[in-house]
């Protein structure tokens, strides 16, 4: 009799959501709750309507209750998805997401329209989680382009990598880039550093923006002029104001990232001074092996440049 009459209430709180009525819904909603409190729907339909209402917190709670009793309601993780995307739970949101699709996947199209959850499609969130497993978690700073407060990448910084003493920053956002190549994989930047320099994340932001805007691929072997420079970061611009670009052996780590496509990769960046520049440029065969040669470390940033 009392799960009989909790679905009764339901239904008459979805038919008031339907008229979109949604505070008495939730009241019909909760009454059930009350009467049969394991009833999913209920708590889906609470969730439904404090949304529409705009209370985002509050319906997160009740969409995790309707997920906690039916795990594979396709409905209720996206709403619980939304919900948490509202208030900002991002890994709530994007696990509720990727369950969803899971159970729906036709809905990815419907996902890309809703702006809240699109963020959690890009390709970026792939190279984020990858990136975690690779280096365990890691805090991250949002840089904004100089000329377009629109432009921003986050950039990650790691202790201790690629060995103990040392730093290592690495891009989340440039393998949002697809580049007219054919063939190319998505790529994300990382740089190794002897110092816990500012100018580090700077470098790779600066670097990550010319990408993007030039679509030029950061091949492994190429050398981009003036990042550094351009920066005007003092001292460090004066004397490694390029960036050589190579494989990110230092890390060993398997490329590309994973099996998915498009594939994401990773390329190493290190600044290099005008005279190691002009090696380069006059064809000296090794370039990676004459910079062995001098025995010049490439993680220090406060290095004369040779």
């Amino acid at each position: 009799m009392t799960r009989a009459a909790a679905d009764a209430l339901a239904e008459e709180g979805n038919e008031l959501f339907k008229a979109e009525r949604f505070a008495d819904a939730v009241v019909r909603f909760e009454r059930a709750t009350q009467l049969f409190p394991e009833h999913p729907l209920a708590w889906k339909g609470i969730g439904n309507a404090l949304l529409c209402l705009g209370h985002a917190k509050d319906a997160a709670r009740a969409f995790d209750r309707a997920i906690g009793l039916r795990p594979d309601s396709a409905t209720a993780l996206w709403g619980g998805a939304v919900a948490h995307a509202d208030v900002g739970n991002k890994v709530m949101a994007q696990n509720y997401l990727k369950r969803a699709l899971a159970l729906q996947p036709t809905w990815i199209e419907m996902a890309r329209n809703v702006p809240q959850l699109a963020a959690f499609l890009k390709i970026s969130t792939r190279a984020h989680d990858l990136l975690r497993g690779v280096f365990g978690a890691f805090s991250a700073k949002t840089y904004r382009h100089a000329a377009d407060d629109a432009k921003a990448i986050e950039v990650g910084r790691i202790a201790n990598r690629p060995v103990y003493g040392q730093w290592t920053f690495v891009t989340v956002g440039l393998s949002n880039t697809a580049f007219p190549t054919p063939g190319k994989p998505r790529a994300e930047l990382v740089l190794a550093s002897a110092f816990d320099l500012e100018v580090c994340g700077q470098i790779l932001a600066n670097l990550a923006f010319h990408l993007t805007e030039t679509a030029f691929f950061p091949d492994a072997g190429v050398m981009v002029r003036d990042v550094v420079g351009g920066l005007e970061a003092g001292e460090v611009s004066a004397r490694l104001p390029h960036v050589y670009l190579r494989a990110p052996n230092a890390w060993m780590v398997r490329l590309p990232l994973d099996a998915i496509q498009p594939a994401i990769t990773m390329v190493q960046v290190i600044p290099v001074s005008e005279a190691e520049y002009q090696t380069w440029r006059r064809g000296v065969s090794g370039f990676e092996a004459y910079l062995m040669q001098r025995k010049i470390d490439v993680a220090d940033l406060r290095r004369a440049g040779a």
